[in-house]
């Protein structure tokens, strides 16, 4: 079963745990209500309902392999059609479940609604909304005429199906308050980490005008008021020479200006994208860099930015202090973006090493709705991987 659903394993944890206990829920209510039929409660009403359910966990089960390549909306998009299937078939044959089904009908909105675009959270309102009014009507006009004309049908169905569905309710609201209590602490954390990071930022910055651009600034005023001394005593070859310097010092304080707006926030990222950023970033890297690039989407500027700074952060640790002989760099833009940058260092110890850089790419990536990963120790190299999976949809965009 493990790999029947190991398309699942790239979702969310929250994600794919609901999905899973659905699934459970459902199966377990299938196979309640099939041993009742083989005992001999037989129905048409109990046939039926074991053919919805069936259905049903068709429809999650086929979800899997399209996570792959569509992540979420896959699998919420199977969930939908199992609900409804589930809602209605059992609503016609057992109208006294309209109560459940109509309720099933808005889990899909309820499970979705982190992880999809405004545009499928609006689908998904509309499905529940007409949704659970049609199987309320539909159980109301199957009431006067309904199949199951005996009282121990509408018992075994409900006896059966009900508790798989309270379950799932059950979950899926404690899954929601856990993870609105963990995104609290989360944003707490991360305005603490992002304030942090800024103020490091702007002291890095200063001390990097402060250190470069302005001493040279300081150091051509000298010269040129050397060149003015020259020229007042008619030594032009002199002054001519303290001229040149200048202008070659001018060259190399526009070098470094270059640079330095360039780890601002590169022109090159805006104009064409991460995957050009990137390209001219490891053609810079004093370790070689390998690129790897698979059905990339450019995602919007914010993901964009944080997903090219962070690895330019680790290409830059691979080049100070990993000793590598060479970096592999991994971009995936399907199901959602993803990246990972490997070198095969010397590693470190995390627990004995100042996490200030490590702190910066992990405000950066959660600011934006990612989550961020390290793994390294000492003799075995450093690997470092970022998932954007639960960014909305509506910042992904196809330009450049």
């Amino acid at each position: 079963m493990s790999g029947l659903l190991a398309g699942w394993d790239g979702l969310d944890p929250a994600l794919r745990r609901l999905l899973r206990i659905n699934l459970l829920a459902l199966t377990t209510a299938t196979l309640l209500l099939g041993a009742a039929y083989l005992l001999g409660f037989q129905h048409t009403a109990v046939e039926i309902d074991l053919a919805v359910m069936v259905l049903s966990i068709v429809l999650m089960l086929v979800t899997p392999p399209l996570c792959r390549r569509y992540g979420a909306p896959a699998a919420i998009v199977g969930l939908t059609l199992s609900a409804l299937a589930f809602a209605v078939g059992g609503t016609w044959a057992t109208p006294n479940l309209s109560p459940l089904t109509a309720l099933l009908t808005m889990v899909p909105l309820l499970v979705g609604f982190p992880y999809l675009s405004r545009t499928w959270i609006r689908i998904l309102m509309v499905v529940a909304v007409v949704g659970s009014a049609s199987v309320a009507a539909l159980g109301e006009w199957r009431r006067v005429d309904q199949l199951n004309d005996a009282w121990w049908v509408n018992a075994v169905v409900i006896a059966s199906s009900l508790p798989a569905g309270v379950v799932v309710v059950v979950f899926l609201v404690r899954d929601a308050y856990d993870r609105l209590r963990e995104q609290s602490a989360q944003l707490l954390e991360s305005r603490t980490r992002i304030v942090q990071v800024a103020d490091a930022a702007r002291r890095g910055l200063e001390r990097d005008l402060h250190d470069g651009a302005q001493q040279r600034l300081l150091a051509m005023s000298v010269t040129i008021e050397r060149a003015r001394k020259e020229l007042l005593a008619g030594r032009h070859e002199g002054a001519a020479a303290l001229l040149g310097r200048l202008a070659a010092d001018n060259r190399e304080v526009l070098l470094e200006l270059r640079e330095l707006a360039r780890g601002i926030y590169p022109p090159l990222l805006a104009e064409r994208g991460l995957v050009a950023a990137l390209q001219s970033a490891a053609r810079r890297s004093t370790v070689p860099v390998t690129l790897d690039v698979a059905d990339f989407v450019r995602p919007g500027p914010q993901v964009e930015a944080a997903a090219y700074f962070c690895i330019l952060e680790a290409l830059t640790n691979a080049a100070k202090h990993s000793g590598a002989g060479e970096v592999l760099v991994t971009v995936r833009g399907l199901p959602h973006l993803a990246f990972s940058v490997s070198d095969d260092g010397v590693g470190f110890d995390r627990d004995v090493v100042t996490p200030g850089g490590l702190l910066g790419m992990e405000a950066r990536i959660a600011a934006v709705g990612g989550t961020l990963e390290l793994d390294s120790a000492p003799g075995r190299g450093t690997t470092l991987r970022a998932d954007f999976a639960s960014v909305d949809e509506p910042t992904m965009d196809t330009r450049g």
